[in-house]
C-alpha cells in the first residue's frame, strides 16, 4: 500500500488499491470495535457540528450525519482529492441526515477555528510529518466545550509469532521504517493534553487473530500481494513461514488500536 495515497497524491492504480484496502478495513471487527469505542466517548447528538478529518471513503462521515440529523452538519475532509471524490460518490443521504460537505484539507493546517462540537481523526496521524501541528490544528477546529477524538494503530506493538524471532524482528522493524509515525497511537492522549484539552480519556482495542486470512487483507506486511514491503532477502522465508504457521494452526497476530478523546475548555 503506497503511502502517497494517504499523503495527498496517487496514481489511479494506487487509488484503486487504497479504496479496496479502506473498504476491507472498515468492515474488520477490530476497526468496527474501535470506532464503536470512540463513539461511546463522544456526544454526537441531533444538531451537532462534526468534522471528520482524513475521511477516507466517508463511512464515519455518513454515520455522523445520521447521528447529527437534519439540524446538524458534517464536514468531511481529506488531503487526497481523489479520496474526497470517492467519499462523495459513496454518499447516499436519507431525509433525516445532516448535510455532509466534502472538502480537501491538510490536517496540519485545517483553517477552522472554534467551529465544531466533535472533531474526529482516525488513522491519519501515522501518515503525517508533524503530529504536534496536526493535533494543534484539530484542537483549534473544536468549539469551546467541543470534543476531539483520535484513533490510530500502534504498528510498533505489532506482534507476529512464527517461531523465528530473528526473521520476525527484521521484517517488522523494517516495516516500521516505512510508516512515518509507527508508534504515534500510544502518544494520542499526551498530545491532546499538550494541545490544551482537558478530561482526556484513552481506550485500547486489542486485535488478536489466529487466522492469516483474517488479517492479511488489512495488515499489509502479512499480505503476500504486497511482498515488496519485505526485503528481498527475507521475502520468501517470511511469507512461507506465515503460510506454514497458519496451516499448522500456530499463527498468531496481535496489535492494539488506541482511542483518545478530550474536550476543549470553555472560554471564561
Amino acid at each position: 500500500m503506497s503511502g502517497k495515497v494517504f499523503q495527498g497524491s496517487s496514481t489511479s492504480a494506487q487509488q484503486a488499491a487504497a479504496e479496496t484496502y479502506l473498504a476491507q478495513v472498515a468492515q474488520h471487527p477490530v476497526i468496527r470495535a474501535a470506532r464503536a469505542t470512540a463513539v461511546d466517548l463522544l456526544s454526537v447528538t441531533p444538531g451537532s457540528r462534526v468534522l471528520d478529518v482524513g475521511c477516507g471513503l466517508g463511512e464515519m462521515s455518513r454515520a455522523f450525519a445520521a447521528m447529527a440529523g437534519p439540524d446538524g452538519s458534517v464536514t468531511a475532509v481529506d488531503l487526497n482529492p481523489a479520496m474526497v471524490a470517492a467519499a462523495g460518490d459513496r454518499h447516499l443521504a436519507s431525509p433525516g441526515d445532516a448535510v455532509v460537505k466534502y472538502e480537501i484539507a491538510d490536517v496540519t493546517s485545517l483553517g477552522y477555528s472554534d467551529e465544531f462540537d466533535v472533531v474526529w481523526c482516525e488513522r491519519v496521524l501515522q501518515h503525517v510529518h508533524d503530529p504536534e501541528a496536526a493535533v494543534g490544528s484539530l484542537a483549534r477546529a473544536a468549539a469551546p466545550g467541543g470534543q476531539v477524538c483520535l484513533l490510530d494503530v500502534d504498528w510498533g506493538a505489532l506482534v507476529v509469532d512464527l517461531g523465528d524471532p530473528a526473521l520476525t524482528a527484521r521484517v517488522l522493524d523494517a516495516f516500521q521504517l516505512k510508516v512515518r509515525q509507527p508508534t504515534v497511537a500510544r502518544t494520542l492522549r499526551r498530545r491532546l493534553v499538550q494541545a490544551g484539552l482537558v478530561g482526556a480519556e484513552v481506550r485500547a482495542v486489542h486485535a488478536v487473530s489466529t487466522s492469516l486470512e483474517d488479517v492479511a487483507s488489512v495488515i499489509p506486511i502479512l499480505d503476500r500481494r504486497q511482498a515488496d514491503l519485505v526485503a528481498e532477502g527475507d521475502r520468501a522465508a517470511w511469507f512461507d513461514s506465515l503460510a506454514s504457521a497458519d496451516t499448522r494452526g500456530q499463527f498468531l497476530m496481535a496489535m492494539p488500536v488506541f482511542v483518545a478523546a478530550a474536550t476543549k475548555p470553555r472560554q471564561a
